[in-house]
């Protein structure tokens, strides 16, 4: 017990403990692992989700992180130093990208620098895979009918249709108005068939009660030959 009372035991006692604490701690420090950097932790997450990591920040050791892929909102949380992802959170609806469909003024103008007939029907077909209009235009002596991508402006497809032979005595409008005393509307398409006894109309016509009707007409009698009915 005497050796307890020694002058020098306490300061030395004392000492030895903040050397000893302040090694542990030292120690600590060297140990302890530095944060895995931001851009490494983003380009981890964009590569594992395949998406895009739009905003990152570290807060207590921990990354939170925003990021977006197919259309949905994601958050992560990430441990800064081992680079584990902790918890991730769709916190966004996955949003259908639509495309834009052209108006019909503007597949006019495409239209109109293609071709120089002029533009007697314009409709919009989207029971196809790809949205299409369908323009039939007038090009004495052509009946045109073109296929444009509704989308890009692409033409799909073109179709010209000879809608008057040589020697005819029935012209394109006076068969369109016979076909007209059978069914009054608006006439869909226009051609002309040829053959040994003078050639024949074709015209197609859709009513304003959605029948739709083709007459042959003759092209020298002006005679229909016969009329087929759209179910």
């Amino acid at each position: 017990m005497q050796f307890f009372k020694k002058s020098w035991f306490i300061p030395t006692l004392l000492t030895i403990v903040i050397l000893t604490a302040g090694g542990l701690y030292i120690g600590s420090l060297i140990n302890k692992k530095a944060p895995i950097a931001a851009d490494e932790i983003r380009a981890q997450l964009e590569s594992m989700y395949g998406g895009t990591v739009n905003q990152i920040a570290m807060e207590d050791g921990v990354y939170k992180a925003e990021m977006s892929r197919s259309g949905a909102s994601y958050s992560a949380e990430i441990d800064a130093t081992t680079g584990s992802v902790i918890a991730l959170l769709q916190t966004g609806e996955r949003k259908e990208v639509v495309p834009q469909v052209l108006s019909e003024a503007e597949v006019k103008g495409i239209i109109a620098e293609k071709y120089s007939g002029e533009v007697e029907r314009i409709s919009l077909n989207t029971g196809e895979e790809v949205p299409v209009y369908e323009v039939k235009l007038s090009k004495d002596p052509k009946f045109t009918k073109v296929t444009v991508d509704a989308i890009t402006g692409k033409t799909i497809s073109e179709n010209a249709k000879e809608t008057i032979g040589e020697n005819v005595l029935i012209t394109k409008e006076k068969a369109i108005a016979i076909a007209q005393k059978q069914l009054k509307g608006e006439v869909d398409d226009v051609s002309y068939e040829k053959t040994n006894d003078g050639g024949y109309y074709l015209i197609e016509i859709e009513s304003a009660d959605d029948r739709e009707g083709t007459f042959q007409i003759h092209a020298i009698s002006g005679k229909v030959m016969s009329v087929t009915w759209d179910d």
